[in-house]
């Protein structure tokens, strides 16, 4: 069997995994849906200043602004916790698909494809209960944003399940993406902590609210974005050579 092809058939088995385990399924479901669903729609209508990166200061609708900040928030939880569980599944069975004759790198490619799947599906579950009431303006570049932020969790959660249990992970999982891209990368808040800028968030947020509320995006967040989640992929294929390498 060619590499690809392997790859390929490892990808389908973890897919299959994925599909069998409710608490996953449920996640991607239902969690969009009722984040952006209820709490979106039950703001009040008002509306607040905030400074879009690419286009300086902005009045927004306070419901649009949270619906913006929702689907990256969302994608990294999704991404997070998927990542968590891929984690605790490579312990038990990438092992042996080495054993098998795979080599690392394949099973590795093949649980990122499903963390990229995970954050592309979260993403568009979620924008398309935001699109009934509000459509980023770049909106590519806001799907691109989304998922780079759940793609970029969804290595954090590969490395916290080598550490953490499955709940404890869960906890932290929930805890994280939402204390970093949903109350440090708020462009409500006036001073930003100095911890803002170091967070796996800080990038995909300004390049989501950007693409969110601009036309005219500033490519500099997305470099930014992009080197974050080649040192949080260095770190997190490290650590599934690790687990899944034949002792």
């Amino acid at each position: 069997m060619g590499s690809v092809a392997r790859v390929s058939r490892a990808f389908e088995m973890g897919l299959r995994e994925y599909a069998r385990t409710p608490v996953l399924l449920a996640l991607l479901l239902f969690l969009p849906v009722y984040f952006v669903g209820i709490f979106v729609y039950v703001l009040p209508a008002s509306e607040m200043a905030i400074t879009v990166p690419g286009d300086g200061q902005r009045v927004v609708a306070t419901a649009d602004l949270y619906g913006v900040l929702l689907i990256p928030l969302l994608a990294g939880l999704i991404g997070g916790i998927a990542g968590l569980f891929l984690m605790q599944a490579a312990r038990e069975a990438d092992g042996r698909l080495v054993l098998a004759g795979y080599h690392p790198a394949q099973v590795i490619a093949a649980r990122i494809g499903l963390l990229v799947v995970a954050s592309v599906v979260a993403t568009a579950v979620g924008l398309a209960v935001l699109a009934v009431g509000y459509v980023p303006q770049s909106l590519a570049v806001f799907v691109a944003a989304s998922v780079l932020a759940g793609l970029t969790y969804g290595l954090v959660g590969v490395l916290v399940g080598l550490v953490l249990g499955r709940l404890a992970g869960v906890y932290t999982m929930l805890f994280v993406p939402m204390f970093d891209v949903f109350f440090l990368q708020n462009p409500t808040v006036d001073d930003q902590l100095w911890l803002a800028t170091y967070l796996p968030g800080h990038a995909v947020t300004e390049l989501a609210v950007d693409a969110g509320f601009s036309g005219s995006v500033a490519l500099d967040p997305f470099a930014r974005a992009l080197a974050a989640l080649a040192v949080v992929g260095a770190l997190a294929t490290a650590a599934f050579y690790r687990t899944t390498r034949v002792r």
